[in-house]
């Protein structure tokens, strides 16, 4: 669970070009961004499938675009690392002690400059969870995990960059999840549910509060990968 800087590189390499399968659906694949009217700048919660999610990273949202892929599921190794992609406001990213530009740049914060929305990755590790098949993904329904004792890892990147994180308490709750059919022929494992953290990223406090997902996996988006034995 410690070698986590070769499943980041995993990360950004399927981030950055994902399965060319002509076969899947676009439309059940696109983001679909219902603003939540009682936490401005979030999505509703939902149990449909709309490829959304959202949470308060401090005080700003950090959220699913609908023009980009949202989530991903890579099983490797002998976990299942559930990947949400999307933007954060990077003026509020000033988490580490760093005293200089150039130490804040290496840090990978304000990759993407000091003002304005930067893209970030937030992974959910799941231990001892190995689907074979995105189909597998139903078992997770009404899985509750305890962030600070369930040994789940919680990661961030900034960009290609990734940020250490000490999670203080927290949960991953995966409230709902259910089969997506079309015309009689299982699509998609919709997985729906809420999240909320504390904790040290690069060794200072912050806090991640009122989030929610609503994902659907498919062939595109579900990856299973193999490490490379000695």
């Amino acid at each position: 669970m410690k070698r986590i800087d070769a499943f980041m590189l995993i990360i950004v390499i399927l981030a950055a070009a994902t399965a060319c399968d002509t076969k899947f659906d676009y439309h059940l694949s696109r983001s679909i961004f219902i603003p939540d009217q009682d936490n401005p700048g979030l999505p509703i919660y939902s149990e449909k499938g709309y490829n959304s999610f959202g949470v308060y990273w401090g005080l700003k949202p950090f959220t699913s675009q609908s023009n980009e892929e949202s989530s991903q599921v890579i099983v490797w190794g002998d976990s299942c690392h559930i990947n949400f992609y999307g933007l954060a406001d990077s003026s509020t990213r000033m988490v580490a002690t760093r005293t200089s530009d150039s130490d804040i740049h290496q840090a990978g914060l304000f990759y993407y400059g000091e003002t304005g929305y930067a893209a970030h990755t937030l992974t959910f590790t799941i231990p001892d969870f190995k689907p074979n098949a995105f189909g597998d993904l139903l078992s997770l329904n009404n899985k509750k995990y305890n962030l600070k004792e369930d040994k789940c890892v919680v990661s961030l990147m900034a960009g290609s960059d990734s940020l250490h994180v000490e999670i203080l308490e927290g949960e991953f709750y995966i409230k709902k999840a259910q089969n997506l059919y079309v015309d009689n022929v299982l699509t998609r494992v919709v997985l729906s549910g809420t999240f909320s953290f504390k904790a040290l990223l690069n060794d200072m406090p912050t806090s991640f509060l009122n989030g929610r997902f609503d994902m659907g996996y498919g062939d595109e988006n579900f990856f299973l990968l193999q490490k490379k034995t000695p």
